[in-house]
């Protein structure tokens, strides 16, 4: 049995994937509108009812803006902090699933769920591995640098979606103003083009043979240029990685988790 990833929408306006098995169907963030969700889950042959539950990454708006219509018939799953956060912005959480020990996994249907730790400007920001038998899946966006942490739990995934946010130089003389540019740049921040490969080198350490780039800023980065330097990086190292972009406002393919 393996798992797949579908990425619904990918970027800096909104964000969501979905991660299945053969019995359960989970959403990782959901971040684009709750008609964008019903209609994308339709175009690759899945309903809201087939959901089994959806997996909060963080509290910002760009993946968690469809929760109220979400929630009603989907389980949420999120850390404490997390969850009280969407309430303060949001008024509202249906459906919360507390789970004891948040950090140390727990499952959903099939799916072994597997938080961890991100550095971010969120209350308890969390990438996510997803596992079923032998198949692994791994989301890590939103992130100002590739802490030791980060690559530990996601290196024995089969199929990586990593954060590719933007390019140092077009973000440092672009329009963005200052204060935002020092976020964005900050330790707690997001990860840049170049960032990105680094973690992409290390990849070829695991078990990694498909390498989704993901939370693209339309403004500051190109689908072309983050390809460039991430599979331009591991081409010189002879790798087989298969390097792929996720896009704000496309349905990507599906990827399969298999051993190599």
């Amino acid at each position: 049995m393996s798992l797949k990833l579908i990425s619904l929408a990918s970027g800096s306006k909104g964000n969501c994937a979905l991660i299945y098995s053969d019995t359960t169907a989970i959403l990782c963030d959901a971040g684009i509108s709750y008609t964008r969700i019903v209609k994308s889950l339709r175009q690759v042959g899945f309903s809201l009812c087939d959901l089994s539950g959806v997996v909060i990454t963080h509290e910002h708006s760009d993946h968690i803006c469809a929760l109220p219509k979400i929630t009603p018939t989907v389980p949420v799953y999120a850390h404490p902090m997390t969850a009280k956060a969407i309430y303060e912005r949001q008024g509202v959480l249906l459906n919360y699933k507390s789970q004891d020990f948040y950090e140390n996994g727990f499952m959903i249907g099939d799916i072994a769920v597997t938080p961890f730790r991100i550095p971010h400007d969120a209350e308890y920001p969390l990438g996510y591995t997803f596992q079923c038998e032998g198949s692994r899946v791994s989301i890590a966006t939103d992130m100002g640098y590739p802490t030791n942490g980060v690559f530990n739990n996601i290196k024995d995934s089969q199929v990586v979606l990593l954060e590719s946010n933007h390019d140092v130089e077009m973000l440092v003389t672009g329009n963005y103003a200052p204060r935002l540019k020092q976020r964005i740049l900050s330790k707690n921040g997001h990860l840049s083009n170049d960032m990105a490969a680094v973690i992409a080198e290390r990849l070829t350490e695991g078990k990694t043979h498909t390498l989704i780039l993901g939370h693209l800023s339309e403004n500051n980065n190109m689908p072309g240029l983050a390809l460039d330097v991430v599979a331009g990086r591991l081409s010189k190292m002879g790798s087989d990685i298969k390097v792929t972009v996720a896009l704000q406002h496309e349905i990507s393919e599906v990827f399969e988790a298999y051993e190599k």
